[in-house]
């Protein structure tokens, strides 16, 4: 089975038109040897300042420059659902191979 990973749904929907993933699922589409799931944007993005230390939550010239190790990374309450699914998808067992189509 292999994952395709689309940029958007829309794109993700014309893909799966053509490889023939026509069953809908809550986040994706499936087909006999395929499934197609999609972002929305950036799922994952840099966590700002404030969530290393509250201090840097109003930026101040004197602690520039911000440099933490390591580095975090957040995702958004409006796209958590479709990260979950995504990173269900990409460890199912039956996944062998994820095609990122972005």
């Amino acid at each position: 089975m292999y994952l395709v990973i689309a940029e958007k749904p829309s794109v993700s929907r014309a893909i799966a038109e053509v490889i023939g993933a026509q069953e809908r699922e809550d986040g994706y589409l499936q087909g006999t040897d395929c499934m197609v799931s999609w972002c929305f944007g950036h799922l994952a993005e840099l966590a700002g300042a404030d969530v290393y230390d509250e201090k840097y939550a109003k930026w101040r010239y004197d602690d520039l420059p911000i440099l933490p190790e390591p580095w975090q990374m957040v995702v958004s309450k409006d796209k958590k659902k479709q990260f979950d699914i995504l990173k269900q998808l990409m460890n199912a067992p039956d996944v062998t191979e994820v095609v990122n189509a972005c």
